[in-house]
């Protein structure tokens, strides 16, 4: 997620310095994509994050956001806590490595580990998931993912996101889920006094289906919106 990667960026640029620092956010969204699929049935979201980086490279914190899986679920919370640990290499480039544990109040059965490995330059971000138990699904998930960010002004900067996921077997499920999906997000950040408001276009070439598990359900009308327009607004300190 974004939220990580700059806590990430964060770290690397003390690493070397005597610097640490705690960082916090607050955030509105239109609709909260998660990899290109609404964990808010499509409906607006409240999100918060508190984040510390240490000078020598270690990071953790939390994000929390308002959910809703589906059309049958209510409003619950998602908390993320992670950690990890960055590092600026001579080539300029830098990396870094965590784990991140998703945990949803209403559903418990949902919860799951994830591991990452990721490599930053300047303007560009490379990262791979490896989830062992994604969304309660006992089947391995891979996910890989490039963002970009690049700035127009002092103020206003270009966005671009690619992933793409890759689910193992599901035993009985391998019939009823959907084994591939790729996601792209391209939009524009404006910032300003504290507050950072983005509009990006939201895209996923997935089929009918939700999380946890993005079950395919044939002859249904019950259908995800496959893309559309995200409004953030944020406030940093």
């Amino acid at each position: 997620m974004l939220l990580r990667g700059a806590v990430a960026l964060s770290a690397l640029l003390c690493v070397g310095t005597a610097c640490a620092q705690v960082s916090a956010r607050v955030a509105l969204v239109s609709d909260y994509r998660y990899r290109g699929v609404s964990l808010s049935d499509d409906r607006p979201a409240v999100q918060a994050s508190i984040g510390y980086d240490h000078a020598d490279g270690w990071y953790a914190g939390i994000f929390a956001s308002s959910v809703r899986i589906g059309p049958d679920y209510d409003t619950q919370a998602q908390l993320l806590p992670y950690a990890g640990y960055a590092r600026r290499l001579r080539s300029g480039l830098s990396w870094d490595a965590g784990v991140q544990y998703a945990v949803f109040t209403g559903n418990a059965d949902y919860d799951y580990p994830e591991f990452h490995i990721g490599l930053t330059s300047t303007h560009l971000s490379a990262r791979l998931y490896y989830a062992p138990d994604y969304f309660g699904v006992s089947a391995p998930v891979l996910y890989g993912e490039i963002d970009a960010a690049y700035p127009v002004s002092g103020k206003v900067r270009l966005l671009g996101h690619a992933g793409w996921l890759h689910r193992g077997s599901a035993g009985y499920l391998d019939e009823d889920v959907e084994r591939h999906r790729f996601d792209a997000r391209i939009g524009i950040g404006v910032a300003s006094s504290g507050f950072d408001l983005q509009l990006a276009w939201v895209f996923t070439d997935g089929q009918t289906g939700r999380y946890p598990v993005y079950a395919v359900c044939d002859g249904c009308t019950d259908r995800i919106d496959s893309s559309g327009w995200v409004l953030s607004v944020s406030r940093s300190w």
